[in-house]
């Protein structure tokens, strides 16, 4: 059986570093519900509108019996943080309202709209958190400061363990009221980790980077993890049978299983935006190709032809079209073309190095990753290769573009601060945060649904 040159694939993963990192092995050839009875009373924000300012107030100290940490100043900093990372609030800062705001206690909120008005505050935030049994009561409600009317009130309940979590759907509450659309802070991120001994295993860690969780754990080489539409499965390829094989794991039930193992790559999966086909790169026949099949593996179609390497596909949101990186002309490009293979067009012609394509929730841009002057960074352009801008700054490489629900966000991995690690931006370059920081190289982010 021959063997595939491991540097020009990782490099059109968007990976070209990852060669060494593999230590020689081989590639064999031939990634919620909205509340009930509810209104949205303004549009989402666009692009370069200012944010909406928000007050958060109340959550006083609350400590479980026995325990050290104050939980009602936790459930205000991930509340204020979830917010501000919305990119539609500006969250207030503590220092310039007209009073210590986690003194509020409840019914005391609309003592707050004249100081809040004054200070063009539109929006209130305000709760509690105390103990119910052997579990946490979180309540939580949202004011419009200008209206002085209560738009949402909510009670979760649950494990002390998963506080962050009932303070993340209160969030995203939040933004779903304000603004019809669904919030981020419910949602995770798997990605890829190394964790020593070559294995690379793949983890899901909340769009936070809090509460990382292994779904791998075979001490094998795993990569390029993709969420389905549901967000139930994950389709990744793995070296767990000595042959890079595609493999899916149903979140639910844990089973997991092969779905395509040809003998050479099965890399690099994208879903339909109807959970119904995957499109993966596979080295059968000669050459890497995009193949088109079902989620179980089933009626196989090849879309690409040729000798080079056509992969990093994505889905546009309407399940029309597919984009792709391809090096037909020697160096690689990015390209879109009908599901099926029809209609080819090239979409990038600045540089000489475009790769890993990700098309927009929105379906109006597609992000990738572009070489120059030596680095690499993510670019963001039109559908129709249109408008290309860069969103990162050229610091250490950054690549591996990956879109949050909703198209506000992006993940991606960056070399910046020595390792590589993952990364999030808003969708105008700004608002840039490290979420790993583990000690360990951490790549490949795909985010849920």
């Amino acid at each position: 059986m021959t063997r595939y040159p491991s540097h020009a694939l990782l490099a059109l993963l968007g990976l070209a570093w990852l060669s060494a990192a593999l230590g020689g092995f081989p590639l064999a050839a031939s990634a919620q519900t909205a509340p009930q009875g509810t209104t949205p009373v303004i549009p989402i924000l666009p692009s370069g509108r200012p944010k909406l300012t928000i007050a958060v107030a109340g959550f006083p100290e609350f400590r479980l019996p026995g325990g050290r940490d104050d939980l009602g100043k936790l459930v205000y900093d991930v509340l204020r943080a979830d917010l501000n990372a919305s990119s539609i609030f500006d969250a207030v800062d503590p220092a310039i309202l007209p009073l210590e705001p986690r003194s509020v206690q409840a019914g005391q909120e609309r003592a707050l709209f004249p100081g809040l008005n004054a200070l063009k505050v539109q929006f209130l935030a305000i709760g509690s958190v105390q103990s119910r049994g052997n579990e946490l009561l979180l309540e939580g409600r949202l004011y419009d400061v200008g209206a002085g009317a209560e738009m949402i009130g909510k009670s979760y309940v649950g494990d002390p363990k998963i506080l962050r979590t009932m303070v993340h759907r209160f969030a995203d509450e939040v933004v779903y009221r304000v603004t019809g659309e669904k919030g981020i802070a419910s949602t995770r991120i798997a990605f890829v980790s190394d964790v020593g001994g070559g294995a690379k295993e793949i983890y899901l860690m909340d769009y936070d980077g809090y509460t990382p969780v292994l779904i791998t754990g075979n001490r094998s080489i795993n990569l390029s993890p993709r969420w389905s539409p549901d967000g139930n499965r994950i389709a990744y390829t793995s070296y767990r049978d000595n042959n890079p094989d595609l493999f899916l794991l149903d979140l639910r039930s844990g089973r997991r299983g092969p779905i395509s193992k040809t003998p050479g790559l099965n890399v690099a999966p994208a879903w339909s935006p109807d959970g119904q086909w995957l499109v993966v790169s596979k080295s059968a026949g000669g050459g890497t190709n995009l193949y088109l099949m079902r989620a179980d593996g089933s009626g196989e179609r090849r879309l690409t032809f040729g000798s080079g390497i056509s992969i990093s596909a994505s889905f546009s949101p309407n399940g029309q079209q597919i984009a792709f990186a391809s090096d037909p002309g020697g160096n690689p490009q990015i390209y879109v073309m009908d599901i099926t293979g029809a209609n080819l067009q090239r979409l990038t012609f600045r540089g000489t190095y475009n790769v890993s394509p990700r098309w927009s929730p929105r379906g109006d841009k597609i992000a990738y990753v572009a070489r120059e002057g030596g680095a690499m960074d993510i670019w963001v352009m039109d559908a129709n290769g249109q408008n290309a801008q860069r969103l990162t700054d050229g610091i250490g490489h950054n690549e591996e573009p990956a879109w949050a629900p909703g198209g506000r966000h992006l993940a991606f991995t960056s070399s910046r601060d020595g390792r590589r690690n993952i990364y999030r931006i808003f969708a105008d370059g700004t608002g840039l945060t490290r979420l790993t920081s583990n000690g360990r190289d951490n790549y490949l982010p795909d985010w849920s649904p």
